[in-house]
């Protein structure tokens, strides 16, 4: 198995990242801030909006569906779209 280090690799990069983010509470503070942001939105009636060119399409898509669908329990849509 020839990609077995290379996989290995990337997921511990990813763990550094997390970590990172889970020890500089600024980033924590910032991802709060947005989240508050968004709850705001829809409890006065707003949607929100995600957009991206490319690759960050793709997640900006991804991240419309998160609320429009069911993420964790079962409840109703979010209003959101993406845009490119």
């Amino acid at each position: 198995m020839k990609y077995n280090n290379l996989i290995v690799d990337e997921l511990n990069k990813s763990v550094e990242i997390t970590k990172y983010f889970i020890e500089n509470r600024n980033y924590l503070d910032l991802i709060e801030s947005a989240a508050n942001m968004i709850v705001y939105a829809f409890k006065n009636g707003n949607k929100v909006l995600s957009c991206g060119n490319g690759g960050s399409h793709c997640d900006a898509m991804h991240f419309a569906g998160e609320l429009v669908g069911r993420y964790r329990k079962n409840r109703l849509g979010l209003p959101s779209n993406s845009y490119f």
